[in-house]
């Protein structure tokens, strides 16, 4: 039987080409990113104030730790203090600005427990962090600006922080005139020579408002040539203290305050300040008249030497009668570089009355202390 052969193999499948896949479109281009906007400038600066105070002047038995009477802000004796440290701010994105200083210490304490009408506790307690200012500032055409918040007072010839005051200690006219003051004021600059300012506030120190009235200020600093300026300033309304659904008690209370600042050549300046308050403690027939002259003379790039005297008078129709306080300082400042100053500083203050280191059964006629204050700052 013969064999049978093998069938032939099956054709090959026929080759089908496949076109290749179009190639993919190319990625979108990003959107350009938007521009970006302005962007506020930022100031900052800083203060440490520490002191060390010594009273001279105690009553009969007590102890080193007695208080000075009549003081700002050097009210603790014999006690390391941090008086004051402060951290500021401005951001400034035109047309508006913001102010914002924020510290902690005991002059915190004592600010925070000022009364509203302005009458500083004779020691700190408590309370200590302290918003100095927090406001908001929008330039508006013709140089006029606003400000909005809380702000310091344009009166006086001294200011919170003792690095920018020629001496540490404060006079007795800080201690009678207001500190802060939350509203608005206006600042209108009419020239190089001339700056106008008007401002509606709660009161002196309120934040909030103890009363239903406000008060209203106006001031002028003019600049008669680089040698003078002249700084006018008035608050004017009512502090008493108002219950609820009651009419607001005590009288209208006006400040009258005026600072003459002479700087005599590089090394020598005077400041002038007066000041005269009605109704102080909202009675019409009571009043504060002082005056205050300190000078400030530079004798080396690294030690200059300030003084101040002065006197407060004040008025109590009550009791028909008048105290007045006087002092007398004199300060070393020792400047360490730009940014450090060590200030020791001697004061002696008089009255004719007893009002220093009293008791209930005495007094004395004068205090005498001595302190040494460390300041840096930037």
């Amino acid at each position: 039987m013969e064999a049978v052969p093998p069938p032939p193999p099956p054709p090959p499948p026929p080759v089908v080409e496949v076109a290749a896949p179009p190639p993919a479109a190319p990625a979108a281009a990003p959107a350009p990113a938007a521009p970006a906007g302005p962007s506020p400038k930022f100031v900052f600066g800083g203060l440490v104030d520490t002191y060390y105070l010594y009273n001279f002047t105690k009553p009969d038995g007590a102890n080193s730790l007695y208080p000075p009477s009549g003081r700002a802000f050097d009210t603790n004796a014999n006690s390391a203090t941090l008086a004051l440290a402060k951290l500021s701010m401005n951001a400034s994105l035109d047309p508006v600005s913001m102010q914002l200083d924020i510290g902690y210490g005991s002059v915190g304490s004592i600010i925070n427990n000022s009364y509203p009408g302005g009458t500083l506790p004779s020691a700190p307690v408590g309370q200590a962090f302290l918003i100095e200012q927090a406001y908001g500032e929008i330039a508006l055409p013709g140089n006029l600006t606003l400000d909005f918040g809380k702000f310091v007072t344009t009166a006086g010839a001294e200011v919170i922080e003792a690095n920018k005051n020629w001496l540490y200690s404060r006079s007795f006219l800080f201690n009678a005139i207001p500190l802060l003051h939350t509203g608005v004021r206006a600042n209108l600059k009419i020239n190089d020579n001339l700056t106008l300012q008007a401002s509606l506030v709660n009161g002196w120190n309120n934040d909030p408002d103890n009363n239903a009235w406000k008060t209203g200020g106006v001031s002028a600093t003019i600049t008669v040539n680089p040698m003078v300026s002249i700084i006018a300033t008035t608050y004017f309304g009512k502090e008493g203290t108002q219950a609820a659904a009651a009419s607001t008690p005590g009288d209208m209370r006006f400040l009258g305050d005026l600072v003459v600042a002479l700087t005599l050549n590089d090394k020598f300046g005077l400041n002038l300040n007066a000041d005269y308050i009605k109704a102080f403690d909202d009675n019409a027939k009571d009043y504060q008249i002082g005056a205050a002259i300190m000078g400030r003379y530079v004798v080396a790039d690294h030690f200059y030497l300030a003084a101040r005297g002065e006197f407060l008078s004040t008025h109590v129709d009550a009791v028909s009668h008048t105290t007045t306080v006087e002092e007398g300082t004199v300060m070393g400042g020792i400047p360490v570089g730009k940014n450090f100053e060590l200030r020791p500083e001697v004061r002696a203050d008089f009255s004719g009355d007893k009002v220093f280191a009293v008791t209930p059964t005495d007094g004395k006629k004068s205090q005498v202390t001595a302190e040494l204050a460390a300041l840096t700052f930037f």
